[in-house]
């Protein structure tokens, strides 16, 4: 397999969750080796700056990356869908402060892509193989990587709420559903949560066009859910835009429980900083492995 890159840029734009301000974004083709690389466009003399665990500067709600003459925030669900499909280099310019939600998942991103089109590149990828365990934990929470022959994510999460409560799902990323059954879960939140966070200023683009807001024993979006189970798909999301930012994709089976942008954070560092846990290879030993064009949900 080698790298990719998008066949056409894409241009869009949008509400700003946190900043609440119409946003243009776009999306460049760029060269092998360059990963994901984000530039504030809106800042003049402003460079392009690599998507990595180490330029994260915030996980307050979202992810937010140091663009040297300014942050970017809120990346986390159009790397999710870069990943997804497969795009491993491009140069994103940023006409202000965040990513627009769009409609709170990584479904648009997904369409435009595909709308885009992918190349593959003159280099071929990198994968790593894990052959140790790895684990996280801060308090309840944890995540850790079992070594495997395919990329699996478990994900479990625990709400103090009579509707969400405990949700749990299991994909088997080799081959199949990305975009059918990870890409549409919308972020959520509790009205009483959003009701504090609108008083303090905060997530000012924030409505039931991009985000699933929870209150007593059902939702108050009109549409209602996009999967029954649309809370801990979401959460799946974010795991993987989060830790596509190692630069790589890899064999393992990730599993992880109430874990959310910080944890995954420290998890992607110390993926990278565990050399003694994996090997760096460039022929996949599973045919259809890290394509995440489909996903097969399985039981547990």
């Amino acid at each position: 397999m080698f790298q990719t890159t998008l066949n056409n840029k894409i241009s869009f734009e949008g509400i700003g969750l946190h900043s609440g301000e119409v946003i243009q974004v776009v999306v460049n083709p760029s060269y092998s080796e360059t990963g994901v690389m984000f530039r504030r466009a809106d800042i003049q003399g402003s460079s392009y700056t690599k998507a990595s665990p180490y330029t994260v500067t915030s996980t307050q709600l979202a992810t937010s990356i140091n663009c040297g003459k300014g942050s970017i925030s809120t990346i986390e669900h159009l790397m999710s869908a870069l990943y997804g499909l497969g795009v491993d280099n491009a140069l994103v310019d940023v006409y202000g402060t965040e990513v627009p939600i769009l409609d709170g998942s990584a479904y648009p991103f997904v369409g435009m892509i595909k709308e885009a089109g992918i190349k593959e590149l003159n280099i071929k990828r990198k994968y790593l193989k894990f052959k140790k365990r790895i684990i996280i934990e801060k308090g309840d929470k944890w995540i850790e990587l079992i070594p495997s022959r395919f990329f699996k994510v478990t994900f479990g999460i625990s709400f103090d709420d009579n509707f969400v409560q405990e949700q749990k799902a299991y994909f088997n990323f080799s081959d199949g559903g990305f975009i059918e059954d990870v890409s549409r879960a919308r972020t959520f939140g509790f009205k009483k949560d959003v009701d504090a966070l609108h008083a303090m200023g905060l997530a000012k683009g924030g409505s039931l066009e991009n985000a699933v807001v929870v209150d007593g024993s059902g939702v108050l979006n009109a549409e209602g859910l996009r999967y029954d189970d649309e809370f801990v798909r979401h959460k799946i999301l974010d795991l993987l835009g989060d830790i596509s930012l190692i630069g790589y994709r890899f064999y393992g089976h990730v599993r992880a429980y109430k874990s959310g942008h910080m944890l995954n954070n420290i998890f992607a560092r110390t993926l990278l900083e565990s050399t003694n846990c994996y090997s760096i290879i460039e022929q996949p030993e599973t045919p259809a492995f890290g394509s995440l064009l489909e996903l097969k949900p399985q039981g547990i």
